[in-house]
């Protein structure tokens, strides 16, 4: 999916690589990674950080409202099993799921959005903090794949749960 890959490049607004300060023995300066030219949380870094929330803003979590707003009218007609224009529109979204959970494609953005994003704003001093939360998300969705079961095929129940530990 599209949507993780583009969001990671925006969190990365936020990585950042400390170089000791040669005018302060303990201090460290920190430079973006992507254009080392600019110091973080500098004047020149706050434009950049705004336009990162600005696209936060629109594209992660733009992405999780239009699946939402998707999903949401096809609830009805999943569930009558009276395939509409929209159901046939994004099946995408939902034929690999059982009916009652047409809306776990969903979570599944909302994982990777976690895992590719939103874990890069937990500040790199930290990084042993980002692994514990990476492992306590992919932990917490394998147990809820195990006990929710939303693929139609077991297979896929199974795979799913061993891929995400």
């Amino acid at each position: 999916c599209f949507v993780p890959s583009i969001s990671a490049a925006i969190f990365r607004t936020w990585s950042c690589q400390g170089y000791a300060d040669p005018g302060q023995d303990d201090k460290m300066i920190g430079y973006m990674r992507r254009a080392p030219e600019i110091e973080c949380d500098s004047d020149a870094h706050k434009p950049i950080q705004h336009l990162a929330y600005y696209l936060i803003a629109i594209w992660p979590l733009g992405s999780l409202l239009l699946y939402g707003s998707l999903l949401i009218p096809c609830y009805k007609p999943l569930q009558a099993k009276t395939p509409t224009a929209l159901t046939r529109a994004t099946a995408f979204l939902h034929r690999e799921y059982e009916t009652t959970y047409f809306w776990w494609e969903a979570v599944e953005l909302t994982r990777k959005l976690v895992l590719t994003g939103f874990v890069l704003l937990i500040p790199e001093e930290r990084a042993f903090l980002r692994l514990v939360v990476a492992t306590l998300v992919c932990s917490c969705y394998a147990v809820a794949l195990a006990a929710v079961r939303p693929y139609k095929r077991v297979g896929d129940d199974v795979l799913a749960v061993a891929t995400s530990l």
